[in-house]
């Protein structure tokens, strides 16, 4: 297994880890969770550079790199969301939650669709700034639960950014991944039919 395989594979176990430590009321734990989550959302980025940089891509690492993203927002959105942390936005939240896992659910059926007709589906530039949005909306609310509990900055102004740019790159995320799955369907629609 190659470096950005393994890279790949690293994000998503700590994924598992900062689901976990946000999960456990001590001081100092979402912080913990905050960082390590911030160290697997930059393995996203470097595991795509080295491998087309040293031209080691493979199918391993396209199929694992796809679902290690979708396994890091789902745990992590279902994490947020066990212990309220969205507090009076949660009904937003879960709404813009259930919207992006249904895309990622139907554009992946039209991968697997298009796979096993010989036809392979790059990803798009709109998925990624998706992507991108996601994973920030999702650090920026640990941020400020670990500003909350491990030093008590409720109310202030860095919770204030960190919590409502959470709500508003995840409200943005929704409409591009809304956006882009409309894009998915119409493009790729022929697939749906055969």
């Amino acid at each position: 297994m190659n470096l950005p395989n393994l890279l790949t594979v690293l994000r998503v176990l700590l994924t598992f880890v900062a689901a976990a430590l946000i999960c456990v009321d001590m001081r100092f734990f979402s912080t913990a969770a905050f960082i390590i989550y911030c160290t697997a959302g930059a393995t996203d980025w470097f595991d795509g550079y080295i491998a087309r940089r040293c031209g080691i891509v493979t199918t391993f690492g396209k199929f694992m790199d796809a679902l290690s993203d979708k396994v890091m927002v789902a745990t992590m959105f279902m994490a947020l969301f066990a212990l309220n942390i969205y507090g009076e936005w949660a009904m937003i939240a879960l709404f813009c939650a259930i919207l992006s896992l249904t895309r990622e659910f139907f554009v992946s059926g039209i991968r697997m669709l298009a796979s096993n007709k010989g036809i392979v589906l790059a990803a798009e530039k709109m998925g990624k700034y998706k992507a991108a949005f996601q994973m920030y909306s999702i650090g920026a609310v640990i941020c400020a639960k670990a500003l909350v509990v491990d030093f008590q900055a409720d109310g202030s102004p860095l919770w204030i950014f960190a919590f409502y740019s959470g709500i508003a790159t995840l409200i943005l995320s929704t409409i591009l991944s809304t956006w882009s799955g409309c894009g998915y369907a119409f493009k790729y629609s022929y697939l749906l039919k055969e």
